[in-house]
C-alpha cells in the first residue's frame, strides 16, 4: 500500500521534533548528573554555594541564582554568596520576598515580570545593582521532609521560565538540600572536633585560676560555686558560730619603724604556721588584712564550734612561742591579740553596688563578730581571751580565769571575759 507523501514529511518532521526534545533532555539529564556529582562532593559550605550557583546557572540558562537557607536562631533567611555579588551575605525575614514566600507555602514559584508582582522584594537589587526579570524559586525540602530554605533561578536567558523549568530546578534542589545538610553537619563535627582538642587546654587553664583564686576565697564560698555553679545560695542564713579574731600587737609602730620585707617575711611565717592550726580543726579564714585574720567556725552545734574554735586558738599560742623561739627581730618578740566570741551570725554574702559594679563579700554579720574583734583588742600579749558563751562551752575542758567585767568600745554593757591558758589533761581530744 502506498504513503501520501506529505504525510510521510509530517511523519518525518514530528520525528525529528521528537528526536531533538529526547536530544535535548538527556544533554539536560547528563549535566544534571553532572551538577549532582559536583553538588555532593563539596562537602565546606562556604565553597559548597558557589558550586551551586555556577553549576545551577548552566543547567537552567539563567544569570544569577541564590541559594536561602533559614536561620532558626534569629528566624531569617539568609544567603552566603550569590551570583555576581561576591561574599556578601544576604538576609531577610522567613516571610519576606519571594524566598520567604516559598517556604512559608513550600511550594515553587514563578514570576516572569519580577517588579509588577508585589511578593517580589526588590531591596535586594538595590544593593547588588543587579535588575531582576524573572524568577524560579523552588523549596529546598531535606530528609525528614522540613523546609531547610529555598533554591532560586533569576533571569533565563531569551525566554520566560515554565513548568518544565521547575521539574529540573526542583530535581537540582533534591541534590542541593542533601549536600546542604550534609554539609552544616560537616561543619558541626569539625567544629566539635576543634573544641574537644581545645577542651583540655582550657580545662588546665581554668584549674590554675581556680588555684589561684582559692587562695583568696572562703572554703565555704569555693564549695558553694563547686555545687551549683549557675545558682548559688549565697543568701545570709543565722547559724551558730564561733568567731576568731587575730593580729599582731603593736603592729602599726612595727611598720613604720622597720624594713617593709623584713615585716612582710615575718607575717608570712607567723600567719602560715597560724593557718595551719585554724585547718586541723575546721576553721574558715574569711577575711585577711595586713596584720589580721578573721575565723569562722560553723561547720557544728555551738558547743562544738566553740571547742574547736579555743583548741586551735591555744595551738596558735603555741606555735607563736616556738616562733618567736626561732626567729628574733629587732623590734622583739612578736606579740599577738586574740579575741573568740560565739553565738548566733548571720553567715552569707553581701553585695555592695556602686555606678563601677557590684562586689559581694561573704562573712559572718552581726553582733557575735562585733564582740569578737572586741574582745580579742582586749587581748595582749599572745592571750586568748573569750567571752561568755563560749566560757560556757568550754569551761569543764578548759582551765579559764575570769579578768572580770570590761566596757567595750561601742559596747553599752560591760562583758565579762575569761582567759583560756589551757586545755585539761583529761581534755586533750576536745
Amino acid at each position: 500500500m502506498s504513503t501520501l507523501p506529505g504525510y510521510t514529511e509530517k511523519r518525518s518532521i514530528g520525528r525529528r521534533r521528537e528526536d531533538k526534545l529526547l536530544r535535548h533532555r538527556i544533554r539536560k539529564l547528563n549535566q544534571l548528573f553532572v551538577v549532582c556529582q559536583c553538588i555532593t562532593s563539596e562537602m565546606n559550605l562556604h565553597a559548597l554555594f558557589e558550586v551551586i550557583m555556577a553549576q545551577t546557572n548552566q543547567i537552567m540558562g539563567t544569570q544569577r541564582s541564590t541559594v536561602f537557607l533559614y536561620d532558626h536562631k534569629c528566624g531569617e533567611l539568609w544567603s552566603l554568596v550569590a551570583t555576581g555579588m561576591k561574599k556578601n551575605e544576604i538576609r531577610l525575614p522567613s516571610d519576606s520576598g519571594v524566598a520567604g514566600w516559598v517556604f512559608q507555602h513550600n511550594t515553587p514559584l514563578i514570576i516572569n515580570d519580577a517588579y509588577s508582582d508585589p511578593r517580589f522584594y526588590s531591596g535586594v537589587d538595590k544593593i547588588s545593582g543587579f535588575r531582576t526579570k524573572n524568577i524560579l524559586c523552588v523549596p529546598l525540602i531535606n530528609r525528614e521532609g522540613h523546609c531547610i530554605g529555598t533554591l532560586e533561578a533569576l533571569n533565563k536567558t531569551g525566554h520566560d521560565f515554565n513548568d518544565e523549568d521547575i521539574e529540573w530546578l526542583a530535581s537540582i534542589s533534591q541534590y542541593v538540600a542533601i549536600a546542604l545538610e550534609n554539609s552544616i553537619i560537616y561543619e558541626e563535627l569539625k567544629s566539635y572536633s576543634e573544641e574537644l582538642q581545645t577542651t583540655p587546654v582550657r580545662i588546665e587553664i581554668l584549674e590554675k585560676v581556680k588555684g589561684q583564686l582559692s587562695k583568696f576565697v572562703p572554703s565555704s564560698v569555693a564549695r558553694l560555686v563547686e555545687q551549683n555553679p549557675d545558682k548559688m545560695a549565697f543568701e545570709k542564713t543565722p547559724m551558730d558560730v564561733s568567731i576568731i579574731f587575730i593580729d599582731i600587737q603593736g603592729f602599726s609602730g612595727i611598720t613604720e619603724g622597720y624594713d617593709q620585707r623584713l615585716i612582710n617575711n615575718m607575717v608570712e611565717s607567723h600567719f602560715s604556721r597560724y593557718l595551719e592550726c585554724i585547718n586541723r580543726h575546721g576553721g574558715e579564714v574569711n577575711e585577711i588584712s595586713g596584720d589580721g585574720l578573721m575565723v569562722i567556725f560553723k561547720s557544728g552545734s555551738l558547743e562544738t564550734n566553740a571547742q574547736k574554735a579555743v583548741a586551735a586558738g591555744l595551738e596558735i599560742v603555741s606555735e607563736n612561742k616556738r616562733l618567736n623561739n626561732e626567729h628574733s627581730y629587732p623590734w622583739g618578740r612578736v606579740e599577738l591579740h586574740l579575741g573568740i566570741n560565739s553565738g548566733k551570725a548571720w553567715v552569707g554574702s553581701t553585695r555592695i553596688k556602686s555606678p563601677t559594679g557590684e562586689r559581694w563579700t561573704y562573712t559572718a554579720s552581726g553582733f557575735v563578730t562585733v564582740l569578737a574583734a572586741r574582745i580579742g583588742a582586749v587581748s595582749s600579749e599572745t592571750r586568748l581571751y573569750v567571752g561568755p558563751k563560749t566560757y560556757h562551752c568550754i569551761e569543764n575542758s578548759c582551765d579559764c580565769e575570769s579578768i572580770g567585767r570590761r566596757e567595750l568600745k561601742n559596747i553599752k554593757t560591760p562583758i565579762h571575759i575569761y582567759w583560756v591558758k589551757n586545755i585539761k589533761e583529761n581534755q586533750s581530744d576536745i
